[in-house]
């Protein structure tokens, strides 16, 4: 056996459980799928208490999601053996029905999170022991350095929360676990949809992160988990700091007072407005950055009647120096807001449209346009490639959106746009509009911004097109 490189994984561990608070008599349960990592965390456990360095009880958890037929009852029984073997009290549940519609991955991951708070209450365990490692960390900032997140999403996975977990193998990289695995002589399970390359962190796992780094930076994980913890320091004090000035502007309805707001900085006001959401709505799941960044100038501007849709039906609005979250003007339709795949297929279901992103060459498109005859259409539109440097979203029309029509100097009002066009009124609360670096490019079937414009020094071009979904 490697006595260094197991010695080092487990005191990583236990430096983790030390930085986090964990006591060494604290009762621990460890979320076990039978993977790797989870398999090593439990180990790693279960040898620090019998070499007396933790002297608290060990469990540990598994759910059987039963969506992988034959390999959920395999890892099952694997995991069933593994806990005999140690002597570790282990807890089992089998879901149900979690393969039938909607957001699969999602409801899985709630059902797993309330199965663990169960059984750790059942245990009487103080802390829940998650395995993620490095590389997770890794791949999750670079996903999300893709999607565009600020400081807060950058931040990634911490190494304890929310509540009672902790993840010791946070800063052990995924060869070193399977290392140790094979110093002990351990087993464990792999779960096949880890290698199908149809789900982004697989090809980001598997293709992106090891091609960069063969051919461009050596050890680009290890610095992007570093980045991760600089980000954690830095959202720390921002946080705090937004508190504060939280603390100093809300009245005890939850109005925020805008006096001054102009005056903050774009960081601390975009943190201001996280804390104050998070507050107001419980959570800020299905808020994006580019919906936080518009309230930020709304707030800025001050405007009274200014308003901006959020998820769940309510709506922030600016009232006479105050910004305040209430219930949101019936329009007639819910609001929504997608991020266009660039280049692919997005739909838009509530909008009734279906968008089709393509990336070419200008001269492809000169091309194309002399063919077809004309250089403008209803259904397409097209951008200089440069100029979306934060991606497209189409989202639903709010009250007091504006637009800056191509030929024309200044801005419209999109209310405006609507009666000119006579876009039918129960149309209007969810006619897309196609947004680029936080202003509205395109508003497909109606009127083109100034925004983004080809021309002969153009070399690479976004060609959207907006395709009418049948029986909208």
């Amino acid at each position: 056996m490697d006595t260094r490189l197991t010695t080092a994984v487990e005191n990583a561990v236990l430096s983790a459980l030390e930085r986090a608070g964990v006591a060494p008599a604290a009762p621990v349960m460890v979320a076990l799928s039978g993977g790797p990592d989870s398999v090593a965390l439990l180990y790693a456990m279960w040898r620090l208490k019998g070499a007396a360095v933790r002297s608290g009880p060990l469990f540990a958890a598994h759910l059987n999601h039963r969506m992988r037929p034959g390999e959920a009852d395999r890892d099952e029984a694997h995991v069933r053996g593994l806990c005999g073997k140690l002597g570790v009290e282990l807890a089992v549940e089998r879901a149900s029905g979690l393969a039938l519609g909607g957001n699969v991955e999602e409801r899985a991951r709630h059902a797993r999170r309330d199965f663990l708070i169960r059984a750790a209450a059942r245990f009487g365990a103080e802390y829940i022991a998650l395995a993620h490692n490095r590389d997770d960390q890794a791949e999750t900032v670079l996903m999300r350095l893709m999607r565009g997140s600020g400081v807060a999403g950058l931040a990634a996975i911490a190494p304890a929360g929310p509540g009672n977990m902790v993840r010791p193998l946070l800063d052990v990289a995924r060869d070193r676990i399977l290392k140790y695995l094979d110093a002990l002589g351990a087993a464990y399970v792999t779960d096949g949809t880890n290698f199908d390359r149809r789900f982004l962190r697989n090809r980001v796992r598997h293709e992106l992160l090891p091609d960069l780094e063969r051919g461009y930076a050596r050890g680009v994980g290890r610095r992007l988990a570093a980045i991760a913890s600089e980000m954690r320091e830095l959202d720390r004090y921002l946080s705090a700091a937004a508190d504060t000035e939280l603390k100093r502007r809300l009245d005890r309805s939850g109005r925020l007072a805008l006096a001054g707001f102009d005056a903050l900085p774009q960081a601390l006001a975009s943190a201001l407005i996280r804390r104050w959401l998070r507050s107001a709505l419980g959570d800020l799941r299905r808020v994006n950055r580019y919906q936080i960044e518009r309230i930020v100038k709304l707030c800025v501007d001050g405007r009274a009647g200014s308003s901006i849709t959020l998820p769940g039906g309510r709506q922030m609005r600016i009232d006479y120096g105050f910004a305040a979250v209430a219930a949101a003007l019936d329009f007639g339709a819910p609001a929504y807001t997608h991020p266009l795949a660039i280049p692919g297929a997005t739909e838009a279901s509530s909008a009734g449209f279906r968008f089709i992103v393509r990336l070419m060459s200008n001269d492809v498109l000169i091309k194309a346009l002399d063919e077809q005859g004309h250089a403008r259409s209803k259904n397409r539109a097209w951008f200089d490639a440069e100029a979306i440097d934060r991606g497209l979203i189409v989202r639903n029309f709010n009250q007091g959106d504006r637009i800056a029509p191509l030929g024309m100097s200044g801005t419209r009002k999109v209310q405006d746009v609507f009666v000119d066009r006579k876009t039918p009124r129960a149309r209007r609360a969810s006619w897309p509009m196609v947004v680029a670096e936080g202003q509205i490019v395109w508003i497909p079937g109606l009127i083109r911004s100034r925004f983004g414009l080809v021309d002969p020094a153009s070399r690479e071009v976004l060609e959207v097109e907006a395709q009418p979904m049948p029986g909208a």
